[in-house]
């Protein structure tokens, strides 16, 4: 069977329920029975109906992404802001930090690579000669659980989500399964690491800077992570598809699924029980989710239902989401030490009457369900998002349409408090958010190999070889 077949059907088990289940059976009112259960044929006929315009854009040329590189050859090949640049100092090892329902190298059984798809990201950089780890945190767990994990795959040793924090979250501070020998032992300041984060993944390096430098007074124990003081330890933090400001795709799911998060953590338990880790594990061991010996299925599903994640803030839906992205940012700042650079991807283009953003033929339908800009009553889609955020925090405008099927592509580029530069070329300077561009015709899962044919390895070795350039 062809790799991209293959994982077709390895998809990891939540993703592919749940977004499977926006498009399935979504409630939503349709254009001619308002308050009826519209079904993925109903929203494949509105397709019809209503072709997506393919109207020309602006940006980073698709060209330029998949320029073929020499077998060996650093030299020459593009890089951020269309410079010829060459690798200069591989010694500095790149971290690969997955995202929201992401998974790791030996997940699905190894077969299909969240960095890559049916190609390794990883394995293609080391034949190149640079110092690769790709990191395998809890998919839907908070940013500060999946710092916490990070920390101790990268550094060495047990998971340790903090006394206070983990009092807080209803969760215990540790978890056995969670111990390790270190991609770096070696890790601080004389040994520092480029991080490079997916989607939730920008945001968990992120929150690893400020945890490593500021600490935690609450959390802080000896020598552990929330001891703070750790400054320079990361060189720099590169966000790729990252939701800068949220992503209203959160808003969005949850009005058409109430119960989304104990959806999610209802799959994650019953995987769990079923003994499906090895294949997708959720790495939430720290909530006790698993069957207890002889415990009777309805007391187990009582106590599933009654565990504090099912509504807890500590996951990733809340950190994700525009609201719990605003009090993100203002937590986590950003480093006076540490480099910042961003890609944003986008899969629409805006319609010529309405002004929505309206996916690209190109975009992965299991995610263009959510991108669609439905017309009212319905609810609306990352296209044509209107009014304030779920809870409030945040005003909805026209800034917000661009996307990659999950993302906005507008926010992308850093939090909105953050002064941007556009990279053009200049020495990069630490405290500074740079901006490398657009990359136009790509949604969220193209730019990390996954459900496509697009072979994404030139972009990745393009990536570090920049910051291989900037160590």
């Amino acid at each position: 069977m062809h790799p991209t077949r293959f994982y077709r059907r390895l998809l990891p088990l939540a993703l592919s329920s749940l977004l499977a289940a926006c498009g399935e059976s979504t409630r939503t009112q349709a254009p001619h029975s308002p308050g009826t259960l519209t079904t993925r044929a109903a929203h494949q006929a509105y397709f019809r109906q209503h072709p997506v315009p393919n109207e020309p854009v602006e940006a980073v040329r698709v060209t330029d992404l998949e320029t073929t590189l020499p077998a060996q050859g650093l030299p020459g090949q593009r890089v951020p802001g269309q410079l010829q640049a060459q690798a200069t100092d591989k010694s500095v090892p790149i971290v690969l930090v997955h995202g929201f329902l992401g998974f790791g190298r030996d997940e699905l059984g190894g077969v299909i690579k969240y960095w890559g798809g049916a190609s390794d990201i990883q394995a293609d950089l080391e034949a190149l000669g640079y110092r690769v780890f790709t990191a395998s945190v809890g998919p839907l767990s908070s940013n500060w659980d999946r710092s916490a994990e990070l920390y101790a795959q990268i550094k060495g040793g047990c998971v340790d989500y903090g006394a206070a924090h983990s009092g807080t979250s209803g969760h215990d501070r540790t978890d056995a399964a969670k111990c390790y020998p270190g991609f770096y032992p070696e890790w601080d300041a004389e040994h520092p690491v480029n991080l490079i984060g997916h989607s939730q993944g920008g945001q968990t390096a992120r929150l690893l800077v400020k945890l490593l430098e500021d600490g935690s007074a609450g959390d802080a124990e000896a020598d552990n992570l929330y001891a703070g003081g750790r400054t320079g330890w990361v060189n720099s933090v590169m966000v790729i598809s990252s939701p800068g400001m949220g992503t209203q795709a959160t808003d969005n799911l949850q009005t058409l699924i109430p119960s989304l998060q104990e959806l999610l953590f209802a799959i994650a338990a019953s995987a769990g029980t079923a003994g499906l880790d090895p294949v997708y594990d959720f790495d939430l061991g720290h909530y006790h989710l698993g069957r207890r010996p002889g415990e009777h299925f309805s007391a187990y599903v009582e106590r599933i239902m009654s565990s504090p994640v099912m509504t807890s803030k500590d996951a990733s839906l809340w950190d994700i989401s525009p609201d719990g992205t605003q009090e993100f940012n203002a937590f986590v700042g950003r480093s006076e030490r540490v480099k910042y650079f961003s890609w944003a991807t986008e899969a629409t283009s805006s319609g010529a009457v309405t002004g929505w953003a309206y996916p690209n033929p190109s975009m992965e339908r299991i995610i263009s369900v959510l991108a669609y800009p439905y017309p009212r009553p319905l609810v609306p889609g990352l296209g044509n998002v209107f009014g304030r955020s779920r809870y409030g925090a945040v005003q909805y405008d026209s800034s917000w349409w661009a996307n990659d099927g999950l993302v906005p592509s507008n926010h992308m580029d850093a939090p909105s408090d953050q002064v941007t530069l556009k990279y053009t070329g200049q020495t990069p300077e630490p405290g500074q958010w740079y901006a490398l561009g657009r990359v136009e015709g790509y949604d969220h899962l193209d730019i990390i190999g996954l459900l496509t044919v697009r072979d994404v390895r030139t972009f990745y070795r393009n990536q570090a070889a920049f910051l291989s350039s900037h160590n």
